[in-house]
């Protein structure tokens, strides 16, 4: 037990190890060029500011949308769970790696201890670390900044491991309380870790794959005549899925809630911006929807014969921008080292999916070795997985998946089921190793294995060498420079397919070759010198360094030392128009207003808003009226009431000059009448022919006072309470009005969190203009509160701080109960 432990131990420094020379430059003081870690940094700035100021954390971000919600943002306070402090150990926040080091450290650690939890030796557990932990994709989006998804990735693995303890046929002599308990344990802090990174979609892929493991277990229970103990161990995952979610009840429920006002919650109308430019009855878009739009989130869908690149790197021709050497066509035509090589479906992409070619080999390996329901599930959850990253190119599944799969309609990105095929594959790669290293298994079985495994991947990859030439070496990114360049587009695209066409075959040719090496070693143990008994961990370690080198070697490509900068240059700093904007704002005595910048990607770029508060922005989980919004009337063409409404005081040009909006209705004002509508179509509709200064549009169905008349006054008046430090959850406002009037005010709606008080006391307020807030206000002087109050959240809180204490102490009195009756028997 001690020499086992010192022998983990030990792995574990050496997979710190790999994780710290892979990422050595964070250690002399440097980062990785992360873009949308920049994105973050900028859309939680406000947030960190306000926190920085007050040690209060808001829950409103105004900088970005004209303010949303911050909790798909980022920046809100830490949960009251137990996860928290175990995710800054595990993934090395608490040392500031975690960005960088921690991510592989906790790749390579999930997938060790999953391993391990299923028996494989420690060193075969290291090969299986290190096969998913440097797996291409996985090394892409740590340097594309997704780094939420790469710690949520990372407990896949174990998450299904521990699902299998609790599922499996216990073996002989065994006690099921063990497998229950480490497997439930296991399971629950996986999970839970996992959910408390916040990435629902790895958490959606990762339930597929329990699906997939629990049917095919489910399956075998039936035949060998267990389903006792199998229902027994369903109910101790079914305890830990209770005890995870409960201890990231705050995270999920707020989530849950505001996903219903989001792109991703479905549409409210069924009317398109081209209804503004033609009349007769709005033309329809297929009635209201729930989940994003089929084409948009199908967007990033992998080719079927870019799937290829699992076994070849650069069988698409690698990344939009793939490095190139001094001697390709690419270089001698252009002098530059990054060359668009892409060629498959995707519109753009960082890099390829490589699983690696040696895994490829032990995948097959391990289809004829593996036995049991982990050869069918792991089978399964890969071809299921591979065909849904198809998307659109395999619409005849996907589009019944999107139409009718619980909650799929509201993910994006296709290729990344992916993620689940590399986690199968692995798992199969390894426990057919384990099974090719087991006495118990013939050495003709083993032979057989080989020769099959070795066989089909070598003929797959000479079948490409073959027909490679044939390959047409064009795709989606070719349509769109076809463009840009005109008639010089297909001297230049030759040149291109040179390099693709070389690609492919040198990527190809060092594929077989790592096949070949891995075949030759294990041939070797199989027939010549597999008798000694340390020959399985010789042959795990030769595996394990060739499989680093093929997996090192692909993914310097895509993060190397040309990623890494400086803090200094990482950290946000105003462009010119920032420092302008601020000069005319102090000239002017402007103070609480909303920018306009045309001059970057207006709604897909969130820098401007560290530094002022914007229309635009960025965020993947945007209000969904916000985006009718923005493609009604602010991005082919801008509507001035529109903007005015949205308190726009400065503009800033495509050439970046500044102007300033003195049309700008201010936080808040009164309005003299009201224009009513049926519904959301005629609330967005409406705007574009609505003054917004004087009148409001507000759906009768959501307010009773049709009929109201409001007496203009020119001594009526309504503004805003500056209050200093500004903070976003709480807004005031002071009145004076001769009469009841309606002000509305440049405010997003969002009814689930926000609270209003007129003299501190509870008062109502509406939606009005489609997407801000109104109110009618009484006679005489008062003073207009907005408070976001986030009920739910502040609920959640408390069922997270009572699954943490209900987790630990089970999972105390589980483990002191096991070693007693250990100790009993």
């Amino acid at each position: 037990m001690k020499k086992t432990f010192w022998i983990h131990a030990g792995l574990i420094v050496v997979m710190l190890a790999v994780a710290m020379v892979y990422f050595s430059p964070v250690l002399s003081g440097k980062v990785v060029y992360q873009g949308d870690i920049q994105k973050f940094e900028a859309m939680v700035k406000e947030t960190k500011d306000y926190h920085e100021k007050t040690g209060d954390h808001a829950l409103w971000n105004s900088a970005m949308f004209s303010g949303m919600p911050v909790y798909q943002v980022g920046g809100n306070a830490p949960m009251k769970s137990i996860f928290a402090p175990l995710r800054a150990v595990t993934n090395l926040e608490a040392l500031g790696w975690g960005r960088s080091i921690g991510v592989l450290f906790l790749y390579l650690l999930g997938f060790y201890v999953a391993l391990a939890a299923l028996g494989c030796s420690p060193l075969l557990a290291l090969l299986g670390a290190l096969a998913f932990g440097l797996g291409s994709y996985n090394i892409i989006i740590v340097e594309a900044g997704h780094i939420s998804k790469a710690w949520a990735l990372a407990m896949t693995a174990p998450i299904l491991a521990g699902m299998v303890l609790c599922l499996r046929r216990p073996k002989e002599g065994d006690k099921k309380w063990g497998d229950w308990l480490w497997g439930g344990l296991l399971f629950t802090l996986a999970l839970g870790l996992q959910l408390n990174f916040n990435h629902i979609q790895i958490t959606y892929y990762t339930i597929i794959g329990a699906v997939l493991l629990g049917l095919a277990h489910f399956v075998y229970a039936i035949v060998e005549k267990r389903l006792p103990r199998f229902f027994g161990g369903l109910g101790i995952l079914l305890v830990g899925c209770a005890l995870a979610f409960a201890c990231n009840a705050r995270a999920l429920m707020v989530s849950q809630q505001y996903a219903k006002y989001t792109m991703r919650g479905g549409n409210a109308i069924t009317v398109t911006p081209e209804d503004l430019y033609h009349d007769g009855e709005p033309a329809s878009i297929g009635g209201k929807k729930s989940g994003l739009d089929i084409d948009y989130a199908f967007s990033w869908s992998y080719g079927v014969g870019e799937t290829y690149t699992l076994l070849v790197p650069g069988a698409a021709g690698g990344g939009s921008s793939e490095p190139v050497s001094t001697e390709s066509a690419s270089y001698k035509a252009f002098h530059q080292q990054q060359m668009p090589l892409y060629w498959g479906e995707q519109p753009f992409t960082s890099g390829p999916v490589y699983f690696g070619a040696i895994v490829i080999f032990l995948f097959f390996v391990g289809l004829m070795l593996v036995k049991g329901p982990e050869r069918w599930w792991l089978l399964a959850a890969t071809v299921v997985a591979i065909l849904m990253s198809w998307g659109r190119n395999f619409m005849g599944l996907n589009e019944w998946l999107f139409n009718n799969m619980p909650l799929y309609n509201k993910f994006r990105t296709p290729s990344m089921s992916l993620v689940l095929a590399n986690v199968a594959t692995v798992l199969m790669a390894v426990l057919g190793l384990k099974e090719l290293f087991s006495a118990d298994v013939e050495q003709k079985r083993k032979n057989a294995a080989l020769y099959i495994g070795g066989g089909l991947t070598a003929a797959i990859l000479l079948v490409g060498l073959l027909l490679s030439g044939s390959f047409g070496y064009s795709g989606a990114a070719d349509r769109q420079m076809a463009g840009q360049y005109g008639s010089q587009w297909s001297q230049i695209q030759g040149i291109f397919i040179q390099d693709r066409k070389a690609l492919f075959q040198s990527d190809s040719w060092r594929s077989l070759l790592f096949v070949v090496l891995a075949f030759a070693a294990l041939w070797l143990y199989v027939n010549k010198m597999g008798k000694g008994k340390n020959a399985p961990a010789v042959f795990a370690v030769v595996l394990a360094v060739l499989t680093l080198v093929d997996l090192w070697g692909v993914d310097r490509r895509y993060l190397n030392d040309k990623n890494y900068v400086s803090e200094q240059q990482v950290r946000l700093k105003p462009d010119q128009w920032d420092y302008t904007i601020d000069e005319m704002a102090a000239e002017a005595g402007d103070r609480d207003y909303r920018v306009l910048n045309m001059a970057t990607n207006t709604f897909n770029d969130s820098k401007p808003a560290a530094f002022h508060h914007q229309v635009g922005g960025y965020s993947a989980v945007k209000m969904r009226r916000y985006q009718d919004l923005i493609d009604f009337y602010l991005s082919r063409h801008i509507n001035p009431g529109v903007l005015n409404m949205l308190n726009a005081r400065y503009v800033v040009r495509q050439d970046g000059k500044v102007m300033r909006n003195p049309e700008a209705l201010g936080n808040a004002w009164l309005v003299d009448s009201v224009k009513w509508v049926d519904d959301a179509n005629g609330e967005i509709l409406a705007l574009n022919t609505t003054n917004p200064a004087t009148t409001a549009v507000v759906n009768r169905e959501e307010w009773a006072l049709e009929g109201a008349q409001w007496r203009t006054d020119s001594t009526d008046r309504i503004e805003m309470e500056h209050m200093k430090p500004y903070n976003p959850d709480h807004l005031r406002y002071r009145s004076h009005t001769n009469g009841e009037r309606l002000a509305v005010f440049s405010e997003v709606y969002y009814e689930p969190d926000w609270r209003a008080y007129i003299d501190g006391k509870p008062a109502e307020y509406i939606r009005a203009n489609y997407i801000l807030r109104a109110m009618v206000i009484p006679a005489g002087d008062h003073v207009i509160e907005f408070k976001d109050e986030a009920p739910l959240y502040h609920r959640m809180d408390t069922v997270t701080i009572i699954g943490s204490v209900v987790l630990v102490l089970l999972a105390c009195g589980g483990i002191v109960l096991y070693y007693r009756k250990r100790n009993e028997a």
